[in-house]
Order: C-alpha cells, then structure tokens, then sequence
C-alpha cells in the first residue's frame, strides 16, 4: 500500500473518520459540562537546604538538594502530615469537607475518608534546580484548597520540626541516664586516688620521690668517700707497717713530723758512721753518736705506733661508717623504688580519674546542647508564597478536552476506515487492477465526483 492508495481509502471512508470524530468531540463537551469544576490553589516553600547550626553557630555542610527535596516531599505526603492537618484544621467538623468527602458521622470511618480525600488532592512539585516546593491541593471549593493547601505547608513545618528535635529529646534522654554512671564512676576514681594518696601519705603537691633520689645519690657519694678514706688510712697504715719492718723508708710518708725524725735519723747514723771511721766505738763522741741515733730512733718507733694507731682507728671507724652507709643506702633504694612504684600506682589512678573526668564533662555538655537542640523551636523551611484563593477552575479544560478529542477522534476514525477496508477490499484505482490482475490497463474512463465539479485523479488512474 502506497501514500495514494491511503490517501483514497481514507477519502473513501471519510464519514466513518468525520462521525467518529464528532462523536469524541461531542462526548468531550458533554463531559466537560457534567463533570465538577475543581480548583487548585498552591503554596510555595523555601527549603534551606544549608544554613547556619543554631546552637554552635557553624555553618552545617551542605546536603544534596535534590535527595533532601525528594525526602521533604515524601514527609508532607506522608500519613503524619495529613493526621497533624486534620487535627489543626478540624476538618471533622468543616461542613465543604463533609461534602467532599462524604463524610458518614462515624469517627473511624471518616478519618480514613478524610484522609483519602486529602492524599487524592494533594500534589507536592520541587522545583527543578532550585529549593523551593508548591504544595498544590485541588478541591471543588476554592475556599477549601487555599485553607488546605496552607494548611499542609503549617503542618509539614511542625512535623518537620518534631522530625529535628525529637532524635534530640531521645538523645538527651540517652545521656541523661548514662550521665548518672559516669558521674558514679568519677566519683569511684577520685576516692580511689584519695585513699591511695591518704594511705602512702602523698600529698598532692609533693616531690618527695626527687628528695629522696637525692638523698640516695647523696649517701651513695657518702658511701664512696667512706670507701676512699678506709683504703687511704689502710694504704698509709700498711705504709707504717712496711717502714716498721725495714721495707720502707720513713721518708716515703706522708707525715711532715715522720719525714723530718727520718731526716735527722739518717744525719744522726751518717754522722755515727763517720764516727766509727775516724775515732771507733768506744770514742765519748761516738757512745754519744750513738746514743742520739737511739733517742730518735725511739722517736720515730713512738711516732709510727702513734700514726699507726690513729691510722688503725681510722680505718676501724670509717669501715664502720661504710657498713652504716651500705644499710642506708640499701634502705633509700628500697624507699626510692616504693616510692617510685607509687608514683606510677597514683599516676595510672590520676589518669583513670582524668579519664572519667573528661568522659563525664564530656558527656554533660553533650547533653546541655542536645537538650538545647530539643527545645529549640526553629526550622529550615519558611513559606515563600501563601496560597491564593484560585478564581478559575483547573479543571475541567473544556478546549484542551475538545483539541484531545479531535486528535483521538480523528485516530479513531483512521483505524475504523482502515478496519472497515480489509474487510470490505475494493478496486480503486488503475494500479490496484494491475496490482490485482496482473495485467496491463490499456484505457479507462475517467469520472467525476459528484457535487464537486472537481476530478479526483490517482497516479494513473481515477477512482471508480
């Protein structure tokens, strides 16, 4: 079938497609007369999709606004929403509501009627690219869906509202409870520390375990110059006792009064062998050589014992005080590690204390802002544009309704003239009967349409 062809089947056809068309567009008007003039009144509402926190005064970070305005209209088509409408609105008792929802007086019943009629009027639009939302209500009376509309923007805000702060008020609530805890923890750890420091009697303040390293390194250095003293005195007694034996000159101490006896000893016995030379032994000269040689002699026997007693006292006395200093020293370590293991004990018992003290100022500010958060009454939402009593009805559209019907007539009458040709086939034209046959026309009479005085003319023939 070629554009000719359907060109003349429609043509053909033409009242099959001119009565179906009429008739959509009649049953368009007659629709458009009995059907009830609705109306529509819209409020539009400023979403701030980002602002300002209300009780620290930073600035929130910013949420996906179209996400955030899909979820904000989703919450006013919500069952809550319309439940918070109806009880500000008292709609049980609105005379235009009884109407159109037919209400039946039964409480139940008509509060799911009530809100069946609200969900079939309502339309929520987010605007594209931008945070704002029209809350659109259709109703028969335009009274009605200006104070609905309205309606369903104050209820949303409330519900919004209840949506912020209530998460808050269970919040609060949460650390209330464990704020009784922590406060019984704290108290437990501050105890704790304070026996502990009451019981090794620490003062707060106190830097006892540095006093008493002090004093064992003081004592430690006590210790080593007992040490050295002892072995000095035993080194100079030992000394003593070598001179005494011959195995040392008496000169080799340390001792000035030693020194100078050794001095005059050896002039005496050089002079008492010079002596011995030059008049012998039993010269008056050399008995009194020689007695001078024993008096110093002796004296020097009376100054070693006497060194050598002090020097062996001295060395019994500091040999006492190192065993002394040895048990001081033993006990100041023991004191300085106790002392320095409760160091750590109250360290550890301190942090546990600050530890519980943070956690619990911690927790009491936490809960004086979330209390804060479920008493404020603030939202993110305003309304931009309070609705306006429609003065024309939305619907019906009775010229949108006839163009429709036209166009859906005008289909109509195609499809019943094309279904009305497959089922009653007919020779129209020149290349039809060529198609059909077979064969070659050689001629054809043309023929006129009737009431036209015009000539229809197909490719290469006339219709018939």
């Amino acid at each position: 079938m070629n554009v000719n062809t359907l060109i003349g089947i429609l043509f053909a056809r033409r009242w099959a497609i001119i009565v179906t068309t009429s008739v959509a567009v009649l049953a368009a008007i007659v629709f458009s007369l009995l059907t009830p003039k609705s109306y529509t009144a819209t409020t539009d509402l400023l979403v701030d999709s980002r602002g300002l926190d209300p009780i620290s005064g930073q600035s929130q970070p910013a949420r996906l606004t179209g996400a955030y305005l899909a979820t904000q209209a989703d919450i006013i088509r919500s069952r809550t929403v319309a439940a918070r409408l109806i009880e500000q609105m008292d709609l049980h008792k609105s005379p235009a509501v009884a109407k159109a929802a037919k209400l039946k007086g039964e409480h139940a019943s008509d509060q799911l009627r009530i809100l069946g009629f609200l969900a079939r009027g309502l339309s929520v639009i987010p605007k594209r690219d931008s945070s704002v939302l029209s809350i659109a209500f259709r109703a028969q009376d335009p009274n009605l869906a200006a104070q609905i509309a309205d309606g369903f923007a104050q209820a949303y805000m409330y519900t919004n509202l209840e949506l912020r702060i209530e998460p808050a008020k269970q919040t609060t609530l949460w650390y209330n409870q464990q704020l009784t805890g922590l406060r019984t923890e704290l108290i437990d750890k501050q105890n704790a520390l304070s026996n502990y420091q009451e019981k090794h009697n620490i003062i707060a303040s106190s830097d006892r375990l540095d006093l008493e390293s002090a004093k064992l390194a003081e004592l430690s250095s006590m210790l080593i110059s007992a040490q050295n003293e002892r072995l000095n005195s035993q080194s100079r007694s030992d000394q003593i006792a070598n001179t005494k034996r011959g195995q040392m000159e008496a000169r080799a101490l340390d001792n000035p009064q030693v020194q100078r006896l050794a001095t005059e000893l050896a002039q005496a016995k050089a002079r008492l062998g010079e002596l011995a030379n030059q008049v012998g032994e039993n010269h008056p000269q050399y008995r009194q050589a020689r007695s001078d040689v024993d008096t110093l002699q002796q004296q020097m026997n009376r100054m070693l014992e006497l060194i050598s007693g002090s020097l062996q006292s001295n060395v019994e006395l500091t040999q006492a005080r190192e065993e002394q200093l040895k048990v001081e020293l033993a006990a100041q370590k023991e004191l300085v590690l106790q002392l320095s293991r409760n160091r750590n004990e109250l360290t550890l018992l301190r942090q546990e204390a600050d530890n519980a003290q943070t956690a619990y100022d911690a927790a009491l500010a936490r809960t004086a802002q979330t209390r804060l958060e479920s008493q404020i009454a603030a939202t993110d939402v305003a309304v931009l544009n309070s609705a306006v009593v429609p003065g024309a009805p939305t619907s019906p559209k009775p010229l949108m309704a006839i163009v429709l019907a036209c166009i859906a007539g005008l289909l109509a009458g195609v499809a019943a003239a094309l279904c009305w040709e497959w089922l009653d086939q007919r020779v129209r034209s020149v290349l039809d009967l060529e198609q059909g046959l077979g064969l070659t026309v050689l001629a054809y009479i043309p023929a006129e349409v009737s009431g036209t005085k015009a000539k229809w003319k197909l490719m290469k023939g006339a219709t018939t």
